[in-house]
Order: structure tokens, then C-alpha cells, then sequence
């Protein structure tokens, strides 16, 4: 069960709160944000913009994106966002669409293969797809592929993206700058509903469009977002604490899965979708919310857990572990 199946519910930082006053240790897979739920500084950002003009403002987004990305267009979903980028990626006469779907994530001999033997094209791509890790270096060698064949490089950093790595962005961990960037709702602290699409100047010239506009109100959380990660330091607390709560798992897991992770994202890899299923009813049971997919278990905690909240997570794996 995730958060999004908590109906009306409350939540406040790394804890979910039930229509009953029950509270719940959010980890589910599809993320809180770094920041947890409703970040103080994030909602008064935006009721203070609610009592001004109803000016544009300015996202100032592009100041933590890799260097290069300075245009910002937003939308109300991540599925919006991913429809444009493809669309600014035809606009720059990359017709065909590539992902992981039609090359094996990690594959470069077919990526480059796929590449010359059709039309221009652009390569969609998450850093880490799932729970799967790929191999270092292997976002640099598809940046390599795609500049070699004249194609651009879509990164999704949806799920990856504002520290949930332990680094800024997923292609941080090669040194990578992509064409275009998807950056999800998380964004703005899960306060407003946005998701943005980050480009070059290059890529964004066919648009021949001025920055887009704004809402002030997106405007005001994503800047009170961007400025609580970074004063907060809680990319570098997604490193630390995500090498504490990882070796913990290993240990609590032993014998009984596969735990991968980096930062604030780790899968829990079971023999099959029944034990994957039993495994996250018993988190449940212990107030964990989880996700799982197949035979798979998803984390993503929030940077502001505390000692007890990690307690919390370390010791309901552990207990979890005993029903499998």
C-alpha cells in the first residue's frame, strides 16, 4: 500500500496519519518527497504568494541542474512533462523515440546499433529503471552513443531526480549533462501539483518561444523546495543516511532477499510476487507503507527521517522478514 491509497489522510513529514489517528512510516515506492510531506517552509512559501499579486515569477530551477539546462517549462504531471520532451525532441528533428524498452538497460552495443539503422532519433532513459542498477559508467557511454550518432539524450529523473540519490540528479553519478531533463512532482515538495521539463539553449531554439510562464504559486513552492534541500543539506544526509538504512536492510534481509539501493532508493527483491506480497502486508501490519511490483519491494523514505523513524523501518523489515 502507498500513500496515494490513503484516503483521507493526513501527513506530515516522513509520517502518514489515517482517518482514525493511526500513523504510518512513509516509505512507499513511489517517494515522498526528500523533504517529507507538507514541509513547513514549503506551505508557507505558497500562502504568502496566495496574499500577493498574482504575478509571473521565475522557477529558479536551472540553478541546480547541470550546467547547460537553463530553460524550464512546467506541467501539472510527469506524463505531461514526458509528452513534451518528446515533442521538443521531434521539434529538433529526432522523429523516433528509443527507451529501455527497446534496448536492454545496459546494452550500448544495441543502443548503438538501434541508432544507426534508423531515423534521427532521441534516447529516453531513467538512471536507475526500477530497483536496477546499471553498471558505472553507463549513463557516460550512452551520452558517448547518442553524441556519436547525433541523437539526444532525454534523461528522466523523475523518481532519481533533487537528491533522492544521495547526488543532486542520477546523471550526476557520471558526470552526465543530457539534452533534456524530466524532473518529477516531487518538485515542489508535494505541496502543488508540477512536474518540469529542463532543456539546453540549443534544444529549445526550434521552439522559438520566450521562457514560458509561470504560476506564482508553483513558482513560490519549488523555490522554497530547492532552497530547504540545500540549506538543510539533505542530498548529502540521502548519502549518509541511505548507507546506514542499506547495510541495515542487508542484515535484517539475509538469507531471505536482494537489497540493492543508493541513497534513499532501495528494492527489496523476493523469490516471487507471493512473498513480495506477504512481505508488504507485514510492513503494513507494522505501519511501513511500502510498494512492491512482481516480486519486488520498494523503498524511498524521505531525508527527514530520525533515529527513531529508522529504528522504526529497520526493525519492521526485520520482523516482516520472519512471516516470509
Amino acid at each position: 500500500m502507498t500513500t496515494q491509497e490513503l484516503t483521507g489522510c493526513a501527513a506530515r513529514g516522513a509520517r502518514v496519519i489515517d482517518p482514525h489517528g493511526v500513523e504510518y512510516l512513509d516509505c512507499g515506492g513511489y517517494g515522498a518527497p526528500l523533504l517529507g510531506h507538507a514541509h513547513p517552509a514549503v506551505v508557507q512559501a505558497v500562502v504568502e504568494q496566495v496574499r500577493r499579486p498574482s504575478l509571473t515569477d521565475r522557477i529558479m530551477l536551472d540553478l541546480a541542474t547541470p550546467n547547460g539546462l537553463d530553460h524550464v517549462h512546467c506541467f501539472t504531471s510527469a506524463t505531461e512533462a514526458a509528452q513534451f520532451a518528446v515533442t521538443l525532441a521531434q521539434a529538433n528533428g529526432r522523429p523516433r523515440v528509443l527507451t529501455t524498452g527497446d534496448v536492454p538497460y545496459g546494452g550500448i552495443d544495441s543502443l548503438r546499433a538501434n541508432l544507426a539503422s534508423g531515423s534521427p532519433a532521441c534516447v529516453l532513459i531513467e538512471p536507475v529503471r526500477g530497483i536496477a542498477f546499471p553498471p558505472a559508467g553507463y549513463l557516460k557511454q550512452v551520452a558517448e552513443v547518442c553524441h556519436e550518432a547525433g541523437a539526444l539524450l532525454i534523461v528522466d529523473e523523475t523518481r532519481t531526480g533533487l537528491g533522492r540519490l544521495g547526488v543532486w540528479w542520477g546523471s550526476d553519478l557520471d558526470g552526465v549533462a543530457p539534452d533534456i531533463m524530466l524532473v518529477g512532482e516531487n518538485l515542489s515538495g508535494g505541496v502543488v501539483p508540477v512536474a518540469a521539463v529542463v532543456a539546453s539553449h540549443e534544444v529549445e531554439v526550434p521552439l522559438l518561444r520566450a521562457e514560458p510562464a509561470t504560476s506564482p504559486l508553483v513558482a513560490a513552492a519549488v523555490n522554497a523546495t530547492l532552497n530547504v534541500i540545500a540549506a538543510q543539506g539533505l542530498v548529502e544526509r540521502a548519502a549518509v543516511l541511505g548507507d546506514e538504512i542499506l547495510l541495515a536492510l542487508r542484515k535484517s534481509l539475509a538469507g531471505h532477499a536482494c537489497v540493492s539501493g543508493r541513497g534513499l532508493l532501495f528494492g527489496v527483491e523476493l523469490p516471487d510476487a507471493r512473498s513480495a506480497e506477504v512481505f508488504t502486508g507485514a510492513l503494513l501490519r507494522a505501519n511501513v507503507l511500502a510498494d512492491f511490483r512482481g516480486r519486488t519491494v520498494s523503498f524511498t523514505p524521505p531525508a527527514v527521517l530520525s533515529p527513531d523513524d529508522v529504528a522504526w523501518l529497520v526493525e519492521s523489515v526485520s520482523w516482516a522478514a520472519t512471516k516470509l
